[in-house]
């Protein structure tokens, strides 16, 4: 990102071209660069006239440095790259007459405010300034492009600009830092005003309005948040940040969608630079636990490096209870979300998890939503999710539902659009002892003739309590579904005593 304050030294301004548009209007393409920064800005003679208006009025320099207007033959090809050249050398005496600090309505005029740290700032500044208040009043939550959140992190790294180039007042930082710090909730995007990031995942590759700069290489720190309560992220990876050591304590809520992350680590441990050895070693540690020849087993680990890297998934989240993944490309669930004990919601839609792993010690889990995914069996999920109250595993693969026949804390389950095509794997959720919404819509199953009645029959005497496919049973279905349920436990009763003699 430009740093006009740091890097005037190597800053330069071209006019490579003149547009006529369709309709006869010129437009000279400006091309500014700053450093290793560069972006075009487009505009009319008329643009040039009134910058040279202001100049002259606010900081008198000479009303002859602009080439005079013309009237007549103004859009012959000869006089257009004259002037072309003519407006060129005319921003290049600027640049050097302004060479320590740019006047805000020339910063305004190259476009400094949209791709420069301290002219952006002071627009945001402006805007805080002025609406900081009512922004914060309905809800303490604001929406900054990854540009405005890097911007702020390497104004912190600054030593403080020139009076007249910070114009303390409405422009100060302060402002902004003000407002940064009563935020609760923040929200990241790569760009504003453009929502194209939530159905395309290289939104972050795409270079920022005519400029060089892309998103996804911005590195950024969130020690200005120092009071989020919620992070969310859309369309950007959460390992732009490289530190978010104090937002730990106590963020609550994390929202990471739209992005070609493939592991929760690069989200819980996104400033971890140890984070893949960190989260294999865990892996490694599980792995001994269950082997019979442990003792061997541990000795080796202990030789390797991992007992030096395992402290370091001891840094927690000590607070975060919820964490919404949604829409990315995770194809496993790590061990780096043990460093979130006290997690009672985890939604993981729309990935490619195909297994349910590492969620043993998350005691306080309550909801797990896997909806549109890759899994294809359950097994012995209790071993996992024994506090589970609400589990949603639409739209994935499931045939067999024997591994879910132990969760008898499950309130809410959701197996809709998944394989089942067997009356009988029904049994497995019937006999969950607090169970009262069921969804199967979408399932082979659910095709079948009287569906509703044979499956609410298969909760017996609690057929009444259940919700099935968000719908209570009707009263034929729940008197045919007692039907049913009476052969069905007489069939049982009488296969029961044949396998006796």
């Amino acid at each position: 990102m430009s740093c006009y304050f740091r890097q005037n030294a190597d800053t330069n301004v071209t006019i490579p071209k003149y547009i006529e548009s369709s309709t006869g209007v010129v437009y000279y393409d400006i091309k500014v660069g700053v450093h290793q920064v560069e972006w075009l800005v487009e505009r009319r003679y008329r643009d040039f006239a009134q910058l040279h208006e202001k100049l002259v009025d606010e900081i008198a320099i000479s009303k002859k440095l602009l080439p005079p207007k013309k009237l007549v033959g103004n859009k012959n090809p000869t006089f257009l790259e004259q002037r072309r050249e003519q407006l060129e050398k005319y921003l290049q005496e600027l640049l050097v007459f302004f060479r320590i600090q740019l006047p805000r309505v020339l910063a305004e005029f190259l476009d400094f405010n949209k791709y420069d740290i301290v002219y952006l700032l002071q627009d945001l500044a402006k805007l805080f300034n002025e609406s900081g208040s009512s922004l914060l009043s309905s809800k303490k939550e604001f929406n900054f492009s990854a540009l405005e959140v890097y911007a702020i992190s390497e104004r912190l790294c600054l030593p403080c600009p020139p009076e007249n180039i910070e114009q303390r007042g409405k422009f100060d930082f302060s402002h902004v830092l003000d407002f940064c710090t009563q935020l609760e909730v923040l929200i990241v995007t790569p760009v504003k005003d453009n929502t194209s990031f939530n159905n395309d995942y290289n939104t972050v590759d795409v270079p920022i309005g005519r400029s060089n700069i892309i998103p996804k290489n911005l590195r950024f720190t969130l020690n200005a948040f120092r009071n989020v309560k919620t992070l969310k992220f859309h369309g950007l990876s959460t390992e732009n940040i490289v530190d978010i050591a104090l937002l730990k304590p106590t963020m609550q809520t994390i929202c990471v969608h739209s992005t070609t992350m493939t592991h929760i680590n690069q989200i819980l441990m996104c400033d971890n630079i140890h984070r893949d050895t960190v989260v294999a070693a865990a892996t490694a540690s599980d792995a001994i636990s269950y082997t019979s020849n442990s003792s061997a087993a541990a000795q080796s680990i202990s030789n390797s490096d991992c007992t030096d890297v395992l402290p370091y998934i001891k840094t927690n989240w000590c607070e975060l209870t919820d964490l919404d993944l949604t829409g990315n490309l995770l194809t496993q669930i790590d061990a780096s979300v043990r460093t979130a004990p006290k997690l009672r919601t985890l939604v993981l839609d729309q990935n490619r998890i195909r297994a349910v792993q590492n969620l043993a010690e998350l005691s306080q889990l309550q909801t797990l939503s896997l909806s549109v995914n890759l899994i294809g069996e359950c097994i012995d999920w209790h071993l996992e999710l024994g506090n589970l109250v609400t589990l949603n595993l639409a739209q994935n693969r499931l045939k067999k539902l024997s591994g879910l026949r132990k969760l008898l804390s499950l309130v809410n389950l959701d197996l809709s659009c998944n394989l089942i095509d067997e009356l009988e794997e029904v049994d497995n959720v019937a006999r969950l002892p607090i169970l009262e919404a069921l969804r199967l819509t979408g399932n082979p199953l659910a095709g079948s003739v009287d569906y509703r009645p044979r499956v609410l029959s298969r909760f017996h005497e609690r057929a009444a309590e259940i919700s099935l496919d968000s719908e209570r049973g009707t009263q034929k279905e729940l008197d045919t579904a007692l039907v049913l349920s009476a052969l069905h436990t007489s069939k049982m009763r009488q296969i029961s005593q044949n396998s006796q003699r």
